[in-house]
């Protein structure tokens, strides 16, 4: 087995790390393809680094964190964990003797670039995780200037990755095709296109848990229980999402829908009383969000048009699909109109498809779960993603 140093940049949180990186860096190591080590840059609470640490033993994955200061100033703090960055990324290479390098995004990307001559001569390879379009996700929904200093700098430093890589990981054919265009012939030939998956033995319909936990919630079997996973900001269309299940709950006051995440609550102050009861929010680890997956009916995947969408590809999309859920979508995210186009349990939503809404939810009864499961265990399960990483790896 080759020893593979995952880099990632992460805030106060790390929910892409627990929930897809780690699954799948274990995944790979059950296989005997790689041992995995993760360093993780990141501004996070010591409790929940002590939980990431933790959890990171659990799956047998070697874990260090280096703490990104915020005060006085972030940027003189992401300034100093960069610079300190590139000596302990090269500490951790020689001690562990690490031969493929994988910096996930454009921060990690800009320590390896500093140490590139010396990953050449000691023949360490350089996998990198190309993460969508992060750069535009800051123009589109952050304000960053493309005319700022901090974008030229690091859009920059994501050019001369692209162009030194071993290898490129991708979400989408949007993405392949927008950063084909930054590589000259050949080197086009690097990037791959890899699948978020999520792992079958865990998000599965559960028939017994089901019905716990429809009682523990007060629906009713007939009633339809909305779901949304996730984090709480506007470029998930929090707010459409609230109008399209009230729009709903109007007519079916019954119903419900469930919001499962460790961000900020949903603000409900201008909706009536009624309503406010009809929403449950509950923050869960992560492994018991497939048990209220299971409970659910009908899963919510939206996001904001931007440009930087088409280079995503949606976790709680595969999440839904898995368990066996109907979902509304938004279109342009990533390949996902590609992968859902056509089929009965999905619903591209845009404003001014109310009345067709309306027509596809009366139909989520007639939908078979199992039918639904068997589709996305072909495009979104952890053992495709494990194949298109040991393809691209």
């Amino acid at each position: 087995m080759k020893k593979l140093l995952f880099i990632s940049w992460d805030s106060t949180e790390s929910n892409y790390l627990e929930s897809l990186f780690f699954p799948i860096l274990h995944g790979l190591q059950q296989r005997q393809f790689i041992e995995a080590h993760v360093m993780q840059f990141s501004w996070a609470s010591a409790s929940e680094v002590k939980r990431i640490k933790s959890l990171a033993k659990e799956l047998g994955i070697e874990y260090i964190h280096h703490p990104v200061k915020r005060k006085p100033f972030e940027s003189l703090g992401a300034l100093e964990a960069v610079y300190k960055g590139v000596f302990w990324i090269k500490n951790y290479v020689e001690e562990h003797h690490i031969e493929i390098l994988m910096p996930r995004s454009t921060m990690p990307a800009t320590m390896v670039n500093r140490l590139w001559d010396w990953l050449r001569k000691n023949g360490v390879k350089v996998v990198f995780d190309a993460d969508g379009f992060p750069l535009q996700e800051r123009v589109d929904f952050v304000g960053m200037k493309k005319s700022s200093l901090s974008y030229r700098l690091l859009y920059g430093e994501e050019g001369k990755m692209l162009e030194r890589a071993d290898r490129i990981l991708v979400r989408s054919q949007m993405a392949k095709t927008a950063h084909s265009e930054r590589l000259i012939g050949s080197q086009k030939d690097k990037i791959h296109v890899v699948c978020n998956g999520r792992d079958s033995q865990i998000f599965w319909r559960d028939s017994h848990v089901r019905v716990l936990l429809r009682k523990e919630l007060a629906i009713k079997e007939n009633k339809l229980l909305w779901v949304y996973t996730g984090t709480i900001g506007p470029q998930y269309r929090v707010e459409d999402m609230l109008q399209l299940f009230y729009s709903f709950w109007e007519k079916e006051q019954e119903s419900k829908l469930l919001v499962l995440s460790r961000s900020r609550k949903l603000d409900l102050t201008s909706y009536p009383d009624s309503f406010k009861e009809a929403v449950i929010q509950k923050q869960v680890p992560f492994k018991e969000i497939p048990a209220y997956l299971s409970a659910a009916d009908l899963g919510l995947s939206l996001r904001k048009p931007a440009p930087s969408i088409s280079g995503l590809a949606p976790i709680k999309t595969g999440e839904y699909l898995m368990m066996g859920l109907p979902v509304i979508v938004s279109s342009g995210i990533g390949d996902t109109d590609q992968i859902l186009k056509d089929q009965p349990f999905a619903f591209f939503w845009e404003k001014g498809e109310e009345e067709n809404l309306q027509a596809w939810l009366s139909n989520i009864p007639k939908q078979d779960p199992e039918m639904i499961r068997e589709f996305a265990l072909d495009h979104f399960s952890l053992s495709k993603s494990l194949e298109d990483y040991m393809k691209a790896i």
